[in-house]
């Protein structure tokens, strides 16, 4: 079916024609004001291609609130009425008045589709323990509410003297099921229906899959873990998003899928042709539609609290993007939202045959773009044609990017290039010799095994596999010198040089926040200073014993987080919570003294919701302010006279390189990458790392020697969420 759009002007009063290639969301305009001639209307879009989207007026929408999807129906609401509306048949089925306070919030569930005579519709409300229900039995002459504590039974299962509530309801394989406040466990709702009469018994089905939050460590405060619970036709899913507390920023998302043969959770890596949607406003369900074009599948969209920001997660790549709900909409008069689960009939043989199409279409990949290919045996190229042994030749006079290429393109190659022996000294010279423009983007894909390195000038990409001995480390505090430092559980913590495969590493720590180094390990002098959550100081001296020692320092957890610690001369700079600048000064092996406050925040432009990150650039300190979603960027030097921050709007021919777990600025070594600041994100049309022009004030990507695209801020950027960093190559 031809998808056409329908101009701002156009006001449709029914479904309008929908392609299956995109998933659809609906956002509603419930509490609106005069707006072109209409005051309730209904805005049908798509985040894949935000010129199709469409204005209604659908009779059975207005005034009425989408409150969950199930089995092709939708529920709907206006208190004290609810309602069932089939999109498709356009059939509507009013339900009784529910004679409740408009404080109560309800969570609904539809067991079956109402044709079937033993559907109920249920709801449940976090402000007593009941299920208000009522039968859909068509033989019946009058529709009518029934409520009925579980109290007693909850209290039986959690084995807690206070009551519990259940919420998140959802069906699946004909069984409803629940999960209840304050237990890891899903609730089965079992629902016997006999003729004049319905009982309804809880049981405890299964407990809920365990995982560990490993991100939290660098938080400023605590997390907390919102949960869903899905169904859809005999699947089963949990979903759970771990949030900062303090600024909502999502930090992780986990999804699992629950093999009914086995009971046991699998967590998913790849949602193929599936998408979820889900709102973090407390009283909204979870949507899930398991099958649209294969390219734009595969995602979990998150909507923020407000409904400003759309987050949407890709599972199998594990990267985030944003997008804002206004610039998707042309609008900012929502109140709510939803996304459109029941199958739109008119456009499935067009789907299926082009997908059939793209199945049967022969693709011959010739460079292995992507670190799945790393195991490919199908790769071919010319490369066969050269003898075994001249290949060998060939990598004597390769050296690292070059090296590294070779061996990834296939199997051949792979065993032509043996793995670099570093104790040849011959080779180790030929190596540090080698000049390269930039530093690279790094990121660890945990699941896969894989580290990936960017060059973010021209977006050559090569990969190497993750030692085994660094499983189970997965976050990185710091990258300096070529060198990593990283930490499993917070409290293991090893350097890693994916260069040279080097690994060494140190004693058990506290639970560090934050941490740096001040040389390569391999250097005498190389000290480790780390931040626990409670304030407190720690160092290692890597070349000597093996503990760490108290510096005796210790600030107020409520005031304080030093993110960014940075070693400038003998001195340690960090940022407190609020930007301001504090300093440990070093009188002698491990005395040192707190200076608290030597420097205010400087006045910026970017607003409240702002990011302080500290950086060294030659003899000076520097400070980049950014706004939380890149609209602005700003520049500090560090003026230690006058103990002040001065605004620079040139970095010269230097180059800095932001990212979680590192702030670099260096030299540049070609003129079109000075004055710029790159992040980690990658341009949502072309894939390239993005920079950040001081000149211009816009974000570009590069094409070799060429600047192209034009960003005013980070929406719509991809991030990743693996563990990755900027990183200087190094060979000792």
């Amino acid at each position: 079916m031809e998808q056409r759009r329908i101009s701002s002007g156009s006001v449709l009063d029914k479904l309008p024609p929908l392609s299956t290639k995109y998933p659809w969301f609906i956002a509603q305009n419930l509490k609106g004001k005069q707006v072109d001639d209409y005051i309730d209307h209904q805005i049908f879009y798509t985040i894949h291609s935000p010129q199709f989207h469409y204005r209604c007026q659908i009779p059975e929408l207005l005034g009425r609130q989408i409150r969950a999807c199930f089995h092709g129906w939708m529920i709907l609401s206006n208190h004290p009425m609810w309602f069932l509306w089939n999109p498709l048949t356009s059939k509507l089925i009013h339900l009784p008045p529910l004679r409740n306070t408009p404080e109560d919030i309800y969570e609904c569930c539809l067991s079956s589709p109402p044709d079937d005579p033993s559907s109920m519709f249920l709801l449940t409300t976090e402000n007593r323990p009941t299920i208000t229900f009522c039968r859909l039995d068509r033989k019946r002459n009058k529709l009518r509410w029934t409520e009925m504590s579980y109290a007693k039974q909850l209290r039986s299962i959690t084995n807690e003297d206070e009551d519990g509530f259940l919420g998140n309801m959802t069906c699946c394989d004909g069984k409803v099921y629940a999960l209840p406040s304050g237990l890891d466990t899903v609730i089965e709702v079992e629902i016997v229906v006999k003729e004049k009469e319905v009982v309804i018994r809880l049981r405890p089905f299964l407990e809920l899959p365990c995982f560990s939050v490993t991100k939290f460590s660098f938080t400023k405060g605590s997390f907390d873990m919102i949960d869903f619970l899905k169904g859809s036709c005999r699947d089963l899913f949990f979903v759970s998003v771990v949030l900062e507390v303090d600024t909502c920023k999502i930090l992780d998302v986990y999804l699992f899928k629950l093999d009914m043969t086995r009971k046991i959770w699998e967590e998913m890596e790849d949602l193929k042709e599936a998408v979820f949607f889900l709102h973090l406003a407390g009283d909204q369900p979870i949507y899930y539609s398991p099958e649209i074009a294969t390219e734009l599948g595969g995602y979990v969209h998150i909507l923020d609290e407000m409904g400003k920001i759309l987050y949407s997660y890709d599972v199998k790549n594990r990267t985030l993007s944003l997008s804002s709900t206004s610039s998707l909409l042309h609008s900012n008069d929502v109140s709510s939202w939803a996304l459109l689960e029941c199958r739109l009939k008119d456009d499935q043989a067009d789907f299926k045959q082009e997908k059939k199409d793209k199945e049967e279409e022969m693709v011959v990949k010739v460079v292995a773009e992507d670190d799945d290919k790393l195991n490919s045996t199908l790769v071919k190229s010319h490369l066969f044609n050269i003898p075994f042994h001249m290949l060998g030749k060939i990598m004597e006079h390769s050296v690292s990017v070059e090296y590294m290429k070779f061996r990834a393109t296939c199997k051949s190659c792979h065993l032509a290039a043996p793995p670099i022996q570093w104790s040849n000294k011959a080779l180790l010279t030929r190596l540090k010799t080698y000049s390269l423009l930039s530093p690279w983007l790094m990121v660890l894909n945990i699941q896969r095994g894989t580290i990936t390195f960017t060059d973010p000038m021209f977006g050559d990409k090569y990969y190497m596999r993750i030692p085994k001995e660094l499983i189970g480390y997965s976050q990185i505090y710091c990258s300096k010198y070529g060198w990593l430092l990283m930490h499993k559980e917070s409290v293991h913590m090893v350097f890693f040089n994916p260069f040279t495969s080097d690994i060494k590493e140190l004693p058990r720590a506290q639970v560090l926040q934050s941490c740096c180094f001040s040389a390569p390990p391999t250097s005498p002098g190389c000290m480790v200073l780390g931040f626990t959550s409670r304030g407190q100081c720690h160092i290692h001296f890597v070349g000597q014993e093996a503990i760490w020692r108290s510096l005796g320092i210790t600030i107020d957890i409520d005031q304080y987080s030093f993110p960014f610690p940075t070693l400038h001369g003998q001195d340690l700079y960090a940022l407190c919570n609020e930007g301001g600048l504090d300093v440990f000064r070093r009188h002698g092996e491990v005395n040192y003294s707190w200076e608290h406050g030597i420097a205010k925040p400087p006045t910026s432009s970017c607003g409240s919701s702002t990011q302080y990150i500290l950086a060294k650039c030659d003899k000076h300190l520097l400070l980049v302010i950014m706004g939380k979603f890149g609209e602005s960027v700003e520049v500090f030097k560090f003026n230690d006279f006058g103990r002040e921050w001065e605004k620079i709007d040139c970095l010269g021919k230097h180059t800095i390189y932001i990212c979680d777990a590192a702030c670099v600025c260096v030299e540049s070594k070609t003129p079109q990458m000075e004055n710029n600041v790159y992040f980690p994100r990658l341009h949502p049309d072309n894939g390239k790392i993005v920079f950040y022009s001081l000149e211009t004030c816009r974000y570009h990507t590069s094409n070799d020697q060429n600047v192209e695209e034009s960003l005013g801020d980070l929406f719509r950027t991809t991030q990743h969420w693996d563990p990755h960093s900027w990183i200087e190559p190094s060979w000792s």
